[in-house]
């Protein structure tokens, strides 16, 4: 085998979901895109990831599903961001080889809410690869690769809590944090919110409070929001820094999905500390003090919104799904190494 290789061939990475804490459009960029600030952070809700590599005369990436995810919300061929970051990463190394890549992949990350699932498996395939190839990219050059990739694939990378500019993909340092945050999410199962639409209904709307005017208004502090909130988070104030949670598509998005706003009401009404949108949507996340008031909001919720409104939820609105989570201080992370068994 080439020396540039390892010898072990299976390689299984988890991969991280994010949340937009705060979500803020600050501009346009001279590539056309949107100029965001966000504060971020990674939650232990996440896919895990098998990589097995072979050699193989003619290259070739199968991916499959090792759980009930829909295959049809979830593109196996070519155009699925793993495959992209495996042919990107080997066209960025010195001798390449011909493999075989098979990737299985199980999906905890909801499909199309908003969360980075896909950027997520990018950066995992990233990982994967320069791990079989005995680490040929540096950190730095990995994270030109993901940014290639996605806005939100260099955050999946680096993970912890850090505040994304430009495209979200500019990020600052890890910020600290005195403990995590926890955490009920909630998803309408089968919505999904075209990212493009927001925006140009962003674009569109005659009047936006910014979130960061939200801040000055009611705090009289010249703080950026995500700089507020992590201060206080970094001092363990958790309360304090929830002032400068927020999400400026909610204006745009909550007039055309009820359900969103309901949700967000509902988890508010049943004591949470707050409650926003993350990113463009359709996910809700609300924050709670501890893991135990994450566990009786999740109960709540379900007596509340669905099982109290059971025609309304059956007939009306989507079945929503819950997950408890908690923030962490990591990104996508190679788990194991190892080589197959006789016979395999």
């Amino acid at each position: 085998m080439n020396k540039n290789l390892n010898s072990s061939n299976i390689i299984d990475v988890v991969a991280p979901a994010k949340l937009n804490f705060t979500f803020e459009i600050t501009g346009t960029l001279s590539n056309g895109y949107h100029e965001v600030r966000t504060l971020m952070s990674a939650i232990n809700l996440a896919d895990h990831l098998s990589f097995a590599f072979s050699p193989s005369r003619e290259p070739s990436i199968n991916l499959k599903l090792a759980n009930g995810a829909i295959k049809s919300e979830f593109p196996l061929g070519g155009e699925n961001l793993i495959a992209k970051a495996a042919r990107l990463y080997l066209s960025s190394i010195d001798n390449p080889r011909s493999l075989l890549i098979d990737v299985s992949i199980k999906k905890d990350i909801p499909i199309g809410a908003g969360m980075a699932g896909g950027s997520a498996n990018a950066a995992a395939a990233l990982l994967a690869m320069n791990q079989y190839f005995r680490g040929q990219l540096s950190t730095a050059q990995l994270m030109e690769l993901a940014s290639k990739l996605g806005a939100d694939v260099p955050f999946c990378l680096a993970g912890g809590l850090r505040i994304g500019t430009g495209r979200g993909d500019i990020l600052s340092e890890a910020l600290p944090v005195t403990e995590p945050i926890h955490l009920v999410i909630a998803k309408p199962r089968h919505l999904s919110i075209s990212t493009p639409w927001v925006y140009q209904a962003y674009d569109q709307a005659t009047e936006i409070f910014h979130l960061h005017e939200k801040l000055k208004d009611r705090y009289m502090t010249e703080s950026l929001p995500g700089d507020f909130a992590a201060r206080y988070l970094s001092e363990g104030k958790l309360a304090e820094s929830l002032k400068a949670f927020g999400n400026d598509f909610e204006q745009v998005v909550f007039p055309h999905y009820q359900e969103l706003k309901d949700i967000k009401q509902t988890f508010l009404k049943l004591g949470a500390m707050a409650c926003h949108m993350t990113g463009s949507g359709p996910t809700i996340f609300a924050v709670v003090s501890d893991s135990t008031a994450a566990e009786k909001l999740k109960l709540d919720f379900y007596e509340d919104y669905c099982q109290a409104n059971e025609i309304a939820c059956a007939t009306k609105y989507d079945p929503i799904d819950l997950w408890v989570a908690s923030t962490i201080g990591d990104g996508a992370k190679v788990l194991a190494v190892s080589s197959p068994g006789p016979g395999e």
